[in-house]
Order: structure tokens, then sequence, then C-alpha cells
């Protein structure tokens, strides 16, 4: 469950008494405040023409099929005839300019994202009110000086290229990202020098919501890929997600396959690797109820070897210290987590280590070497400590009532196994900060905007 923001809260509040407030002025004003004007065109009218087909043995009827024409000068006619109807009933209606004032002034709050670690470096997203997309800035050191990586409001003139996803390499010396033109989501990849900003010339095309893992060494890394238009028939590029291995400096042409053939079209592919390297875990999606998991050994040719017996359950999986811990509702609807032997990582030879408990487990974090179980209680997130066998520590207590913001795929927190810090982001209802630091010496609560400081 993602978090909701004051930002939200405010939004729908004020919107509730704004439409209130608007609904109380035109009952209590005349008949000719709250109806179109005398000159206002009329309720535009389709013309139905009928289209019949017969499917599965139904005779059908569309009397609308030419309005999903787009490009047909009748249906452009139509929608504009449409919107001139609209404003013409919307745009007398008394308030609408306090209205859109408050809105805009609340919607120049800006966001901010959980701040992902790696090595020294920390990256996160930042968008102030008046920007068409989120900035991604680095710093190198918790309090380093903070620096613009990728802009992508300076592509286009117009700002609709989009900055869709990011993988920091292992110790943040490269970082990944994929863009998109017209919230298109066809990603196209992209590889940068965090120190330096320099583009190196590695990109692919066809990375919609990749999935990816670099190698430890930063000479490569897997990632998830679609197929090219007209390597598969028209429409069908649009799936056939499949796992891919990456040579930093290599042509994308010749990647190596790693993993795909043989899944449905439909199906989802995701990967983690082990920080040696050694271990590839492969989770793969079957619509939104059913995951299937997969483990190679990255050191040979041997395929991926199914861990999961095909069951309708939910799995998501980490590897940490020669181990697998699996996050699953498995015969249990409110998530436990596993635990297993990277030397015999079968299903028989799983541990349940945190069991069910009367909360909703949302996820289960290895940072630090310790486990940050994120659990949502009466609509709020609570964060518990736990040791890698599974042992509880303690409550963390968090700032205010609100829920945890994802990182991705379902983290909500930023930091890497070995990190002595992580770090969340919590909208809250009333709050005064926007992402903790978990690091013992710095317990309290901080804000990456800047807005009193340069700290």
């Amino acid at each position: 469950m993602r978090g909701v923001s004051r930002l939200i809260w405010l939004f729908f509040l004020f919107l509730i008494s704004s439409s209130l407030v608007a609904t109380l002025a035109i009952a209590e004003g005349d008949a000719t405040t709250s109806a179109p004007n005398a000159s206002s065109p009329a309720a535009p009218k389709p013309q139905p023409v009928a289209v019949e087909e017969t499917l599965h043995g139904h005779k059908i009827t569309d009397p609308f099929r030419w309005l999903e024409d787009g490009e047909s000068s009748a249906t452009q006619q139509f929608v504009r005839d449409e919107l001139n109807y609209t404003r013409s009933v919307l745009d007398p209606l008394p308030g609408r300019d306090a209205l859109h004032a408050r809105l805009s002034e609340l919607f120049s709050v800006g966001a901010l994202s959980t701040p992902n670690v790696a090595g020294e470096y920390y990256f996160y997203r930042r968008r102030e009110g008046n920007q068409n997309q989120p900035v991604l800035y680095v710093r190198k050191g918790l309090n380093g000086a903070e620096q613009v990586l990728v802009d992508p409001n300076t592509l286009v003139a117009d700002g609709t290229i989009s900055l869709d996803w990011f993988y920091p390499s292992h110790d943040g010396k490269y970082l990944t990202y994929g863009t998109s033109p017209s919230g298109s989501e066809i990603s196209t990849l992209h590889v940068i020098e965090s120190a330096t900003g320099k583009l190196l010339p590695d990109t692919i095309e066809q990375t919609r919501a990749a999935s990816l893992a670099w190698m430890p060494d930063n000479s490569g890394f897997y990632y998830t890929r679609y197929p090219k238009p007209g390597d598969v028939a028209p429409g069908e590029e649009m799936y056939n997600r499949h796992v891919f291995y990456h040579a930093l400096g290599s042509d994308p042409a010749k990647d190596r396959l790693i993993f795909g053939e043989g899944l449905g079209a439909q199906d989802w592919p995701n990967v983690v690797l082990s920080d040696d390297g050694k271990w590839l875990l492969i989770d793969v999606e079957h619509g939104w109820t059913k995951t299937e998991l997969f483990l190679k050994d990255t050191s040979n040719d041997s395929p991926p070897v199914r861990l999961t017996t095909g069951k309708e359950f939910l799995y998501t999986g980490d590897i940490f210290d020669g181990n697998l811990y699996i996050t699953t509702n498995e015969d249990a609807p409110r998530y436990r987590v596993f635990k297993a032997p990277l030397s015999n990582p079968g299903r028989e030879h799983w541990k349940e280590i945190i069991p069910q408990g009367q909360a909703v487990l949302s996820s289960a974090d290895i940072v630090g070497g310790k486990i940050f179980a994120h659990y949502q209680q009466d609509a709020t997130s609570r964060l518990k400590l736990f040791s890698t066998e599974g042992k509880f520590l303690n409550d963390i207590p968090l700032p205010g009532i609100g829920n945890l913001e994802d990182l991705s795929r379902g983290y909500q927190l930023g930091g890497q196994h070995e990190s002595h810090e992580a770090f969340f982001r919590l909208p809250v209802l009333y709050p005064t900060h926007d992402c903790v630091s978990l690091r013992p010496e710095e317990r309290q609560s901080f804000s990456l905007r800047q807005r009193e400081s340069s700290g």
C-alpha cells in the first residue's frame, strides 16, 4: 500500500470543501447562474452509425464505433464540440478562480523521493512545483554537495521526456536510468558516471519498467528488455519481456539471453543479484496473484532452477550472506518470511523465520545485516527490526502516523546490506520532515529539501 502524503490529504480536503461551497453557491443562486448561458452551444449528440459483427456466435451492434478513430475529422470535431459545451457550463460557476489559485499553491509544494544508497553515493529525485519532471540528484557522502545528475526537463523544450527508473551500481560509480517521451514508458536505457555526469555510449532500447542488477565489479549488468518492433508480430513488442546480460561497452544487439524462453507472453521477470555476483534470483510475475522464483548460478551456463512449486501465491526474495530470504503469502494471507541456504534452496529446505502476524507484512528489507519488516496495521505503517535468524529485536518508532512510501518493487528502505544507515519516506498527516535516517547516532529526522540550510 502506498503512502498518502500531506499534499494529497490537503488536496482532497480542499477539493471536498470547495465542492460543497460551489454546490451551495449554485443552489442558492438563480437559474441563470446554474444553467448554461443562453448563448452557450447545445450539448453535442453524436450521430449513431451502426456497425455489426458476429463474435463467438453472437451478433453485436456498435453504433458509436466511429468515435474510436481519433484521427478522423468527425471524431475530432465532436471532441471540440464537447469541450466547448463543457467550458460553457463550468466557466460561469462561482469560486473557480479561488479554487484554481489554491490548487496551484498546493501543487507547488513539490515532492521528494527516498534516497537510494550505493557505496558513498546517495541518489534521490526531487520535483519542485513548477517543474514538469522530477530531477535526479546525487550526493557523495551524506552531507556532500548536492549535484544534478539527470534533469529530464532539459532534454526537450516542452518537458515531456520523463525519467522512468534508475539503478546505481553497487559502489555508486555508475548509474543506469531509463527515459521515455510523452508518457509512453517505452524506456531507453542510458549509463552515466555518477562523479562526473559523463554519459557512456551504452544505450539500449525497449527497456520499459526495467529490472536491473549490476555486477559487483561494474563489468556489466543483468536487465530486462522487450523485443524490438519487427522482431515479433505487431503489438507483441509490448509483451515477451526477457532477461539479458550486457557487458559494459559492448554492442547491446549481442547481449546474451539469460532467461525468458518458454514464458507466457505476459509473464513479467525481475532480477536480484547476490553481492558477490554469483547468484541471480529471478522472480516471474504471472499477473497479480502468482509469482515463481528461479535461481541461477552465474559461474556456469546451466539454466536457472525453479524454486517454487507452481502454487497460486506471491513471492519476493533477497540474497544475503549465503542465504535466500523469501517473503510470501503462501498459506499466510498476511505474509511471512522464509530462509533457505543457497546450497539447498529448494522449497523443502525453506525455514520459516518470521511467522504471519496480526498485521500485514508489506516488505522485509535487509539493511545493515538486519531485517527491517514493514507492517500495515490500522491503515498505517509499523516498522520492526529482526535479526537474520528471525529474532525480534525492537520496534522502530516513526515520526508520525502515515505509510512508508515505496522505493521500488515493494522495497520501502533505501540502504545496502552492509550499510550503517537506512532511509525511508513517511508522508504523515502532520509532517515535520521528509526522510528519516535509521543510523543509530542520527536518530533525528532530517530533510533533503534544503529549505532552511544547505545541510
